[in-house]
């Protein structure tokens, strides 16, 4: 019985077992490659799975933020502008992870717009915040590659 039914322990669980008794059992080298990179793949899931909803809504909130702050900054851009109004529209905050992947892109398209905006109107301080941004959704899917190695390829 799993005493943490999430999904980040059921692909562990899973990763676990096909190192131990699937990996075990196997002599063949090309079979031996594709455990090992299954074994990756289970790995970068259970750790996407543990955190996805979460980076989302922190990438997210960050994205409309700083669209929020050029759009102050530098108002009157139809495109910041009109990203801005299909947010605060399409929003969810349902945590269920279709709703949430729908509300980040639209972060997403908030984010682009203001920051085609800041660098177009040649603002340092919001392009260098922009940076900062993009460095979290970078340390994010760093997290997810984790110890990333291809395989069994020389």
């Amino acid at each position: 019985m799993l005493t943490r039914p999430t999904t980040e322990q059921i692909l562990l669980d899973l990763r676990d077992e096909l190192l131990t008794t699937v990996d075990g059992a196997v002599e063949s080298p090309p079979v031996k490659i594709a455990i090992q990179m299954m074994e990756n793949v289970l790995r970068n899931c259970a750790e996407r799975a543990a955190h996805e909803i979460a980076w989302m809504r922190e990438e997210g909130d960050a994205m409309v933020a700083f669209a929020r702050e050029v759009d102050q900054t530098l108002p009157g851009n139809s495109a910041v502008d009109s990203a801005l109004g299909a947010f605060n529209s399409g929003r969810s905050e349902s945590l269920h992870l279709d709703d949430v992947s729908a509300t980040y892109s639209l972060a997403g398209h908030c984010f682009s717009a203001a920051l085609e905006h800041a660098v177009a109107q040649n603002h340092v301080a919001l392009h260098l915040k922009a940076r900062s941004i993009l460095d979290l959704r970078l340390e994010h899917e760093n997290r997810i590659k984790g110890e990333w190695a291809f395989v069994g390829r020389a």
